[in-house]
């Protein structure tokens, strides 16, 4: 499958013109590599918590099942 050939006729529509911007300029908005590395910390801690939580999840399960029939036993 193959393109066809542009036409001689039209020609590449003309592009706006680049604004220089300056090299200090920076949104408000845009973090720096302080924050970017704080928010990182934190998420990895968060990441942390979960997984412990989901790994108490079991066992948790476990002493509300099983709990009360062992409590009995002794």
């Amino acid at each position: 499958m193959s393109l066809p050939a542009p036409s001689k006729g039209r020609t590449r529509p003309s592009r706006p013109p680049r604004v220089a911007r300056a090299a200090t300029s920076r949104p408000a908005s845009a973090p720096s590599a302080a924050t970017a590395a704080v928010l990182s910390i934190l998420g990895s801690i968060v990441a942390i918590g979960l997984a412990a939580l989901a790994l108490l999840v079991v066992p948790l399960a476990a002493v509300i099942v099983f709990g009360p029939t062992l409590l009995e036993l002794l």
